[in-house]
């Protein structure tokens, strides 16, 4: 059986972070990943339209034939609506979700949570938390919300980077070292994360 992985988030833009995580994910074991960004993420305003973040998705991944990207109809994507569509679309295969460890916090407050939890394995990239620290949390889920989450830790290779410092380097003029040229000629083609004045 196939496992394809998916690596749902906002993606604004898709940097080094990204690609290290979804190639350590790789090496865990997938077969393919498929990057998947969410048209309007919660607790996120102000994001580059989805057009955008998925031209530039193509473009860090268009040397890399294990990854590819997906862009469903949905606004926001909860395991209830969004699932179901994964499995159709990759029917036969094994679905691992991919997420940082700052979505841990969270995932509890899903609707639907119980669908995910029954459904796919989780595939949790260690990066604010340390593996410990994480594994008490999946315990405390289960203790208290009786959520038997079948996950495993992965450590990418560490690059300090995020979308955020991306943006804020970007807007300083710089291009930035923390995405692929690719990504950066659009960027700057397209004039996006300028500061406004």
């Amino acid at each position: 059986m196939k496992k394809i992985g998916v690596f749902a988030g906002t993606f604004d833009p898709i940097h080094n972070g990204h690609m290290a995580f979804a190639n350590a994910a790789l090496a865990y074991g997938l077969d393919k990943v498929y990057l998947l960004p969410e048209p309007r993420p919660r607790r996120k305003q102000g994001v580059r339209a989805l057009e955008h973040r998925l031209e530039m998705i193509n473009l860090a991944i268009a040397d890399e034939p294990r990854l590819g990207s997906i862009k469903l109809e949905q606004a926001r994507f909860t395991p209830h609506e969004t699932l179901p569509v994964l499995q159709e679309r990759f029917k036969g295969a094994q679905i691992v979700l991919l997420f940082g460890d700052d979505v841990i916090a969270h995932i509890a407050d899903w609707p639907h949570i119980n669908d995910l939890v029954q459904s796919v394995e989780l595939l949790v990239a260690v990066r604010h938390h340390n593996r410990n620290k994480l594994a008490e949390t999946f315990a405390i889920l289960h203790q208290t919300s009786g959520l038997a989450f079948d996950y495993q830790l992965i450590e990418p290779a560490q690059v300090d980077v995020s979308s955020s410092r991306v943006r804020a380097s970007l807007r300083a003029g710089d291009t930035s070292h923390m995405i692929s040229e690719q990504v950066a000629a659009y960027i700057r083609n397209r004039r996006l994360y300028r500061r406004v004045s």
